[in-house]
């Protein structure tokens, strides 16, 4: 009871900040909450957990990705990542590179570096996207010459075409049937708590409310 209660606690602390994030970058509270169930369902078919799906989507969002772009390149990534052997800490190196791009608008050294030491070959497959050896794609970056867009729709359909299916196949071994077993857990503990934990923040705000008069 112990544990499904500090779970539940926990995870629906995380649910709230998160809704009250994806309602900014979104605009609306019901594009906000259909973007998390989308993002929850997603969590429970891959080897990979819902908080770590969530830094995902926020930094990919706040970087400039669109909201429609975020799951298919999730999928590109948690595949990649996923037949490499690599968990949360590879999605967030993956995700931070690819979204950095986006920020800058073009490919930079620094970034591809991020994705070649997780063990993406990202220059070979925007070499091949634009129709270039590697040499050259490696001195057009230099030069600014690939653009955000053009470089994250080649590295995308380049791990698709790599490690495509890597999450499905990873989700019916121990690891990953561990990893949906804790997910589920996790969502369900905080189904549960759902009605405690609404009735803990509106103490906890009564609390302010007098502690600060």
């Amino acid at each position: 009871v112990a544990g499904v209660g500090a779970v539940g606690i926990g995870f629906d602390n995380m649910k709230q900040q998160a809704m009250i994030a994806f309602t900014t970058m979104l605009g609306s509270g019901q594009k906000a909450k259909l973007f998390l169930d989308d993002l929850q369902d997603f969590a429970a078919k891959t080897p990979f957990e819902f908080p770590d799906l969530i830094r995902g989507s926020q930094r990919l969002m706040a970087m400039g990705f669109a909201a429609k772009d975020v799951r298919p390149t999730l999928t590109a990534v948690g595949d990649a990542v996923a037949g490499l052997g690599g968990g949360a800490e590879m999605i967030d190196r993956v995700t931070r590179a690819l979204g950095l791009m986006m920020a800058k608008g073009k490919v930079s050294a620094e970034d591809m570096n991020q994705l070649a030491e997780a063990g993406i070959p990202g220059w070979s497959m925007i070499a091949e996207k634009i129709g270039v050896s590697i040499p050259q794609a490696m001195k057009m970056a230099e030069q600014g010459a690939i653009n955000a867009d053009t470089a994250i729709g080649a590295l995308t359909a380049g791990m698709n075409a790599k490690f495509g299916g890597m999450m499905e196949k990873q989700s019916h071994t121990f690891g990953g049937l561990l990893s949906t077993l804790k997910d589920t857990f996790t969502q369900v503990s905080g189904t549960i708590m759902g009605p405690v934990f609404e009735r803990l923040t509106k103490a906890m705000q009564r609390l302010v409310d007098i502690t600060s008069t």
